[in-house]
């Protein structure tokens, strides 16, 4: 997939993200309790964010952007908006009305700035810091949402990858083969290969692995599941290749990804 496509299907994933009534009813939540105006964008091929990032302007006003993955891949931000972390006063604003003048704005473009920054929302930095680790923890979340989406059934797909993803999900838990899933879709092995990787931007073994993969994470939040049964059950053929699997899919091993679930932060994020 060229940067193009992958920039447009991280888009599409992003708007339908957007209009999610988990994301709706977070982010309602979430203006109520600190005044910010939740937005959600999509990151472009090849770009970094590794962790939540931070700016400040002249006068203090902070806009942050915390990263989404699906695995170790970002696809997305969770953005702010500007919030001034020091009360407005003419003070605050005297720099930016300095540069604003310097870059030809005229008095009254800088007289509405100045009104538009003294209504942002206000907040003591300890209170900003808080918002910001529930926003991580929120995107965290989106993250897994945002995985779950990936595999939802996309009603402009040809009937042959409907037919193939059907029989992929009611078949997970045992070998298969290319050559079946294809003949299963009354298609040859070759026009298969071409359609599906089209309608879903991976290969048909990338996209069984990822399937059972995402099975495999909600087995491992239940405490009593043993990660080799779990490996069993959803497919793998062997403890290696599924250890292999999840690593490359979820960013952890599977090891990893249950010792995070037993902590109190990831406890939280399983229960919701």
């Amino acid at each position: 997939m060229n940067s193009h496509s992958a920039n447009k299907a991280r888009e599409r994933l992003v708007d339908n993200l957007s209009s999610t009534e988990f994301f709706n009813n977070y982010s309602s939540a979430f203006a109520q309790l600190t005044g910010l105006t939740l937005t959600l964008d999509a990151t472009r091929e090849g770009e970094v964010l590794t962790a939540a990032q931070t700016t400040y302007s002249l006068a203090g006003m902070a806009d942050t952007r915390v990263p989404v993955r699906v695995g170790k891949a970002l696809v997305a931000a969770i953005h702010t908006g500007g919030v001034r972390i020091e009360p407005a006063t003419a003070q605050a604003f005297a720099p930016v009305a300095a540069a604003l003048l310097d870059s030809g704005c005229s008095a009254a473009e800088v007289k509405a700035e100045s009104i538009a920054f003294s209504q942002l929302p206000v907040m003591p930095k300890e209170r900003y810091e808080a918002a910001l680790a529930m926003l991580k923890s929120f995107a965290f979340q989106l993250g897994e949402s945002a995985h779950r989406l990936l595999f939802a059934h996309a009603r402009h797909e040809p009937e042959a990858v409907r037919t193939a993803k059907a029989f992929i999900m009611e078949h997970l838990a045992e070998p298969m083969s290319l050559e079946q899933v294809a003949a299963h879709a009354h298609v040859s092995p070759f026009h298969f290969c071409k359609v599906f990787k089209r309608a879903t931007g991976m290969t048909f073994t990338d996209f069984v692995n990822r399937v059972r993969v995402e099975k495999a994470r909600k087995m491992l939040m239940r405490p009593e599941a043993r990660i080799t049964e779990v490996a069993y059950d959803v497919g793998f053929q062997s403890l290696s290749h599924f250890n292999r699997s999840f690593r490359r899919i979820a960013g952890e091993s599977p090891t990893e990804f249950r010792s995070r679930l037993r902590s109190p932060r990831g406890m939280t994020l399983a229960a919701a």
